[in-house]
């Protein structure tokens, strides 16, 4: 049977391809190497991405090794003078626990300049499986040390802030 093509005018026959199975529609077989082709497409970008991402935070790692090895260091050394303290006023278990979690943030210092992050990962968590009391208290005590630093933060962002609005508002109602 012919068809009119309406734009022309013209009469074309139908092609070979428009009634016959498989021609305009693609073959189960056809589908089924499509999907494994596409399935296989994705599972090699979704490894590309993995080791990307295993790259940057890598790299992140290296980039603030330093910076984290610096601050480590810097409460390593708080907890030797806390532990001084303490055993100065005959506090001396508590003295010799926060040394041992001193020491052991030294030793965590010296890993981090030198390591790579999968090696920090697995001495802190052997460290917290041969010492617990001592890595939870040391924790604890970080966690407090690190919530002071971030209220006295927030109160001199706060402040900053204030300071910036009253300045602010001085200029406004003056013109």
């Amino acid at each position: 049977m012919a068809h009119i093509d309406t734009e022309s005018g013209t009469k074309r026959s139908p092609s070979p391809e428009a009634g016959t199975p498989g021609g305009a529609e693609k073959r189960p077989t056809e589908v089924k190497a499509e999907a494994r082709k596409t399935a296989g497409e994705i599972k090699h970008e979704m490894q590309r991405l993995k080791n990307e991402i295993k790259q940057r935070g890598e790299s992140l790692f290296k980039e603030q090794r330093k910076a984290a090895a610096a601050e480590v260091g810097d409460i390593a050394e708080a907890l030797h003078r806390t532990a001084q303290q303490l055993s100065e006023r005959d506090h001396s278990t508590s003295a010799r626990y926060i040394d041992r979690a001193a020491e052991a943030l030294d030793r965590m210092v010296d890993s981090v300049r030198e390591g790579d992050l999968r090696t920090v990962l697995r001495k802190t968590e052997d460290f917290a499986r041969r010492n617990p009391g001592v890595f939870f208290g040391g924790s604890v005590l970080v966690g407090l040390m690190l919530s002071r630093f971030l209220k006295s933060s927030a109160e001199r962002r706060a402040t900053e802030h204030g300071a910036t609005e009253r300045m602010e508002a001085g200029t406004r109602y003056t013109h």
